[in-house]
């Protein structure tokens, strides 16, 4: 059974809100579809607001001397922003864009995500509980996706079979922070040891 969105928002961190605040946060969310390989957070560019994907998936990277390196993704009942623009009122570094699938995205100003969060104490220890899951999140990747080029790849084959389809060789390499060609020879290896 497919889940939908207000089930995925609950199951993102420990802290389970209820379903009248969840339906109460997607309602004020602007819908928008974007369509694939489109860029929703810039590099340099200020952008405050708060994302979810409501369906399909979308990348989270940076580009540090002219090489893209995938930081992670967002896949439906992910909440994501730039943390600098959000937070600092500063140029985004990590950048945002989908894959290559169309993605549907709900989206909400820091304005009104501020007033979510001063009018709702519930609210705000959600959002609270979210963000420690996420930083658990990147530590858990840490330790999940290491090792050997094979181990990482065989790590991202068994822990996160979504995006393997969702991305392309060059986006996936750079989430293994191999190259494309690397990855290919990897993919080799595995259909002949099976």
């Amino acid at each position: 059974m497919k889940k939908d969105l207000k089930q995925l928002l609950k199951e993102e961190c420990n802290f389970t809100p209820s379903d009248a605040l969840v339906e109460e946060f997607i309602e004020a969310m602007e819908e928008t579809q974007v369509k694939p390989r489109s860029r929703i957070i810039e590099f340099g560019k200020v952008c405050s607001d708060v994302f979810c994907v409501k369906k399909g998936i979308v990348r989270l990277f940076h580009v540090n001397d002219a090489k893209e390196t995938t930081f992670g993704f967002a896949s439906p009942g992910t909440i994501f922003m730039s943390p600098l623009s959000f937070y600092l009122d500063a140029p985004a570094f990590l950048m945002a864009e989908t894959c290559k699938v169309p993605v549907t995205l709900l989206r909400m100003s820091r304005k009104t995500f501020y007033d979510f969060i001063n009018g709702s104490d519930e609210f705000a220890r959600w959002m609270f509980s979210l963000a420690s899951a996420q930083i658990c999140i990147c530590e858990r990747k840490l330790s999940l996706i290491n090792g050997t080029a094979m181990e990482r790849y065989q790590a991202v084959l068994k822990n996160r079979p979504d995006i393997i389809e969702a991305v392309t060789s060059r986006v996936l390499a750079s989430y293994l922070d191999i190259t494309p060609q690397h990855l290919c020879r990897l993919k080799q290896q595995l259909r002949m040891s099976h």
